[in-house]
């Protein structure tokens, strides 16, 4: 039986061309998705230190991935109690809406507690410092319905040790030592008998401005 080689060659090419159309499209559905991935923001929850040194910590939601992210929402997963064993300056409990955008390469920040009141509870049967938790964060890119939420883990055992977080920061410190300054003049103020009074006793010749305490009016015993 002879081969017909013309049909064979038919086949052959048909069969290649298929292959070759289907590697082509695999391949645009890669790239596809590439450029998705490359286009779609990322939102991070993370703590990081105030940027004025005076050890509050701050809790950020960083936009580290590409295009602007869309009705940002974020939420809490912790221990009952634990965050009521601190000083926490955000106020946790409340809902809020969501945040319109954070744009690409930017953050929204803000004060989640002074760094050294993590590390002391107020009932330590409770906890001896805040516990990890978790910050669940939602968002949606431009031109999309669909939301995309991640969950980190945040730590305030990696701040443990560290100038400035876990012991009060040195404007902390100078604030608290005038208060006790002022507490204590304030206490001498009060018990002090009486108040010695100074006249300007400074002649005309003199170039020097010299001061002596005013004479204080005599009491009865010495009247007496």
């Amino acid at each position: 039986m002879a081969w017909d080689w013309a049909v064979i060659g038919t086949a052959v090419g048909g069969f290649s061309t298929l292959i070759y159309t289907a590697f082509t499209y695999a391949l645009l559905r890669e790239n596809r998705a590439l450029r998705k991935a490359g286009s779609l923001p990322q939102v991070v929850a993370h703590f990081e230190p105030h940027p004025d040194g005076n050890g509050a910590l701050q809790l950020s939601l960083s936009n580290v991935g590409s295009g602007p992210a869309l009705d940002v929402c974020y939420s809490f997963e912790r221990e009952d109690g634990d965050f009521e064993n601190y000083h926490i300056l955000f106020k946790h409990t409340e809902e809020r809406p969501a945040l319109t955008m954070i744009g690409q390469g930017e953050k929204f920040s803000f004060t989640f507690a002074i760094g050294f009141n993590l590390f002391r509870p107020k009932d330590t049967n409770v906890s001896k410092q805040l516990k990890p938790f978790y910050v669940k964060v939602s968002w949606r890119a431009a031109g999309e319905k669909k939301l995309h939420a991640e969950k980190y883990l945040l730590d305030v055992s990696a701040y443990a040790g560290l100038p400035g977080i876990v012991e009060k920061p040195s404007i902390v410190k100078i604030a608290d030592a005038l208060t006790d300054i002022k507490k204590h003049m304030g206490t001498l103020a009060k018990t002090a008998d009486a108040q010695i009074r100074f006249i300007d006793a400074t002649s005309i010749e003199e170039h020097i401005r010299k001061v002596v305490p005013a004479r204080q009016p005599p009491s009865d015993e010495e009247q007496s």
